[in-house]
């Protein structure tokens, strides 16, 4: 091997001491108290307190496995619970430094032939507590083929969590070329760092091949050789870093003496994508080439012939090691035996330093401490250092690492910051458009280059823009390019927009001055609402709940329901250390998130909110509904048995434009495996397993009271599930429309969409929740992205009935004036019966009349031009109306009309702009 190449670790664990001795980094054994208790233990109602892992992904509960040695502490799933990717448990869910909170861990799934169908079912699990380590062990019996996975910690390597898995056949069953595990780190949450470290000038580092992890030849096009796997944690979360270090990965054999059993090492490989890494083995050593390096199209040919034959037994060792620091070399300094620590120091402590080989290929990366200082270990060698900073600062350096550790400490200067000094307790959403093209300034990027293919995964805080809550969570200062901008400031719809100019040069400091942002159109009777908000709570996020709760206060929406993926949160806490609990109200509730592919829904369920839910702190997942592999029927009636039952939203039930959309349910209809169609009535396949009731409880699968019928920005998707909810409302199925963000980073916009409820007194001090959600479930209630609008239908209102042949229906336009408004339209049945200009401020009237019972919606739209694209890039000004119902025949009910011939145009040609 290279000198220069880094070697595998062998010595003890170590830790800097940088942030004592200004610019010396000394690297020391980490010490653990001989006292440090070590637990392997399932936890209990009474343990609860001693025996969780705390943080922001922090998931295990009672009844789940609980493992520590006093500085780490993991937790286990039990199988009797469910995980991401499949209904039963036993994988590692939790993982973090005991008692600082500091949990960014998803899931790491064993799986089996580079299948997500073939994700092992743990059926078993144990722990034990020996003299100088604790184990947890699962058991599955799957394909023929017994797997055992132990995870096990000691005092002696304090902060690494070995993990080992032997794969053994016992009976028949399918080949078994491949074993793995599958790492979640879903939606970019933890940017991934892959190195060889056997041949690091083949590493990848943050720049991935582009791959799908449901598609096994984009995998296998994607597999790159790799032995270490580094996750670093989200920014502005508590800083922690993970790196799966694969230590040997064998096939053995038996031989007449059962002490001399052959080893014989197997190939490795892994592949990342957004939301995952596969990490995996071939089972068998290659007939045709070296078994080292990720496999040759030549290998991956013969896997139809790789199976583990009676006797053999695969073995895969793992060390998974936890550090201090959000960055990589917090991990490759534990990996990097017998190399020279490298000190230095630069001038902006929010620097992210890379250090590349020779070849270009990425080795490590490192961030500064508060003061600007650094340390990190590397082999001899000549290095390339790259760093950047915000404000498109970035310097390159080389760096010569002398045998004898003898090298001067490395100082990079990355120049004087352009620095804006921000308005202090200001509320909105600041947007600054450069002068030279007119593009927004985009804040919070890591600087860590995390790619797929060619695209960018951004972290939490990347955003072309910043919000500001008016609270301690907000920025003082932020550093941008030198030059003019247009610094445009928004507080959502009912707000006045603020224009200012704003000129900064090189290395000055200037500061921004903004008034107050008036309201300037009202909506009394009616609260703002978004129903779908996530956080670092869910799975698929980093962003801090509190940074969430600012931007939440600036886009000046005022109901937060808390719907983080598989996890009851509630969000009260947050709101109270943000200091915001004047600003915004919220209710606690989950989303309740379908992958698995089995059992009964072999087409998985999609996505549903239900709220509000009570978080039950010591239960797994604070109580969050099972989901996996179950008819959404079922996990309806769950939902529907408790005290006080929740409202329940079907979320995104069409994917967005080009999606696979395995999470949108109308896409599948889990049972069915094909689409739901708007022009079929409920009565024909595939649309008659909707109303197939259930033997046990006589639910369905359209017992849910609210359809997410704008998600984001698109409204092809939004068109798509307008037909979808007009025939079935034409059908009897009064369904709430509601429209949420579902936003889950910075960059995407939270309070936009957003749901307007009727509320009889809309102040927030008045707030009564169980009056939110009467008026919901009833109807009352339209969404926007930006028009505000108010309809009736003689005396009725939305969700109400009216009763006669015939009435004036009324509507009522407001918006600020950098909202454009056009045209206003209005639909009976669905169809389209009326479409006229209308301007902000004004009022118009239809005279309808009516043969029969019917119900009639209102849209009103505008073009996405001028200051409304500029801060609400993507978006187009629509709002639309649940209904009013009409009552001809005056029995005092709306009776649904039905599916006729001929179909509403917005069904039949839901695409077609009207």
């Amino acid at each position: 091997m290279n000198r220069n190449v880094p070697t595998r670790a062998g010595a003890p664990t170590v830790r800097t001491l940088a942030r004592l001795l200004l610019g010396v980094l000394a690297l020391l054994p980490s010490v653990t108290s001989a006292e440090a208790r070590l637990v392997a233990t399932r936890i209990t109602a009474d343990g609860f307190a001693d025996h969780h892992v705390g943080g922001p992904d922090a998931d295990a509960g009672v009844g789940d496995w609980f493992l520590s040695n006093g500085t780490l502490c993991a937790a286990i799933s039990d199988p009797g619970h469910e995980s991401p990717l499949t209904p039963n448990g036993g994988a590692l869910i939790d993982l973090g430094h005991c008692g600082a909170n500091d949990d960014q861990w998803d899931v790491l799934q064993p799986m089996l032939n580079l299948s997500q169908s073939q994700v092992v079912p743990i059926r078993e699990i144990e722990a034990g507590v020996e003299t100088d380590r604790a184990w947890i062990r699962t058991r599955a019996l799957f394909l023929g083929v017994e797997i055992a996975t132990t995870y096990s910690v000691d005092r002696s390597d304090p902060k690494v969590l070995r993990v080992v898995t032997e794969a053994e056949r016992v009976t028949s069953g399918d080949a078994l070329f491949s074993i793995g595990q599958l790492l979640l780190h879903a939606g970019g949450q933890t940017p991934v760092f892959s190195l060889d470290l056997g041949d690091p000038d083949a590493s990848v580092g943050f720049a991935h091949p582009a791959s799908d992890r449901r598609s096994p030849a984009s995998l296998l096009s994607a597999l790159v050789a790799s032995d270490l796997t580094v996750l670093v944690g989200a920014e502005g979360m508590p800083p922690i870093s993970y790196g799966l270090e694969r230590v040997r990965a064998v096939l053995r054999s038996p031989t007449a003496d059962p002490e001399a059993a052959i080893d014989a090492p197997i190939g490795t490989f892994s592949v990342s994508g957004e939301h995952f890494t596969f990490m995996a083995a071939l089972t068998r050593p290659p007939w045709i080439g070296e078994a080292s390096g990720a496999p040759s199209l030549l290998q991956l040919a013969q896997l139809p012939w790789m199976d583990v034959q009676p006797g053999e037994r695969v073995l895969l060792e793992q060390r998974i090691h936890v550090g201090d620091r959000a960055d990589v070399a917090s991990i490759t300094d534990r990996v990097f035996e017998g190399t020279v620590p490298v000190t230095g120091r630069v001038d902006d402590p929010s620097t992210r330093i890379h250090v590349d080989r020779v070849s270009g290929a990425a080795l490590t990366e490192v961030r500064p401490d508060e003061e600007g200082r650094f340390g990190l270990r590397l082999a001899p060698g000549t290095y390339r250092l790259r760093a950047v900073a915000p404000g498109n600062r970035s310097v390159e350096q080389t760096l010569v690492v002398e045998p004898n550790g003898g090298s001067d400490p490395v100082s990079l200067s990355m120049g004087p910051p352009t620095r804006i000094v921000l308005p202090q307790n200001f509320v909105g959403r600041i947007v600054f458009l450069s002068e030279v093209d007119g593009q927004p300034v985009f804040f919070g990027d890591h600087g860590l280059g995390h790619r797929i293919g060619e695209r960018r995964v951004p972290g939490a805080l990347h955003a072309p823009w910043l919000p500001l809550g008016g609270g301690p969570e907000d920025p003082e200062s932020v550093t941008l390019p030198p030059g003019g901008y247009r610094v445009l400031a928004s507080r959502g719809p009912e707000y006045e927009l603020v224009e200012v100019a704003l000129r900064a040069e090189a290395g000055e400091t200037r500061r921004l001055s903004l008034p107050p942002l008036r309201r300037v159109a009202a909506t009394p009777g009616w609260i703002a609402a978004d129903l779908h908000v996530h956080s670092g709570a869910s799975f698929d996020s980093g962003l801090p709940q509190t940074r969430q709760i600012a931007a939440f206060v600036a886009s000046g929406a005022e109901v937060l329901v808390a719907t983080e993926h598989d996890r009851v949160f509630d969000p009260r806490p947050a709101i109270a250390r943000a200091g915001l609990q004047n600003e915004l109200v919220s209710i606690t509730g989950v989303e309740a998130t379908s992958t698995f592919e089995g059992g009964d829904a072999p087409f998985s369920t999609g996505h549903l909110n239900a709220f509000p839910l009570e978080q039950i702190e010591t239960a797994h997942r604070g109580g969050a509904p099972r989901m996996e592999g179950r008819r959404l029927r079922d996990v309806l009636a769950d939902l529907r048995a408790k005290p006080n039952a929740p409202f329940v939203q079907l979320n995104h039930p069409r994917p967005h434009e080009g999606e696979a959309g395995d999470d949108a349910y109308f896409s599948h209809l889990s049972v069915a495996g094909d689409p739901f169609d708007p022009t079929l009535p409920l009565s024909t396949m595939p649309n008659s397993v909707l109303i197939e009731a259930s033997p046990e409880h006589g639910g369905t699968d359209l017992d849910f009271h609210g359809l997410e019928l704008m998600n984001g920005p698109d409204l092809l998707r939004y068109r798509r599930l307008r037909a979808d909810w007009l025939s079935l409302l034409l059908q009897g199925e009064r369904l709430v429309a509601t429209a949420n963000s579902d936003s889950h980073r910075l960059g995407e916009l939270v309070g936009l969409p957003r749901t307007y409820v009727a509320q009889s007194n809309d102040s927030l001090s008045a707030f009564e929740p169980t009056a939110f959600l009467g008026a919901l479930r009833e109807g009352r209630a339209w969404g926007t992205t930006g028009p505000l609008v108010e309809a009736r239908l003689g005396e009725a209102r939305l969700g109400e009935l009216h009763s006669g042949a015939d009435g004036l229906l009324q509507i009522h336009v407001e918006a600020p004036a950098w909202v454009p408004i056009q045209e206003w339209r209005a639909y009976v049945n669905g169809e389209l019966v009326h479409r006229a200009p209308i301007k902000a401020g004004e009022t118009a009237t239809l005279p309808l009349a009516f043969a029969a019972d019917a119900f009639v919606t209102v849209e009103v739209e505008g073009r996405a031009e001028g200051l409304y694209r500029n801060v609400l890039p993507g978006f187009v000004p629509l709002a639309f109306t649940n209904p009013i119902y009409v009552d001809v025949d005056g029995n005092g009910r709306f009776d649904a009309p039905g599916l006729r011939s001929p179909l509403p145009s917005t069904i039949r040609r839901p695409d077609r702009h009207d």
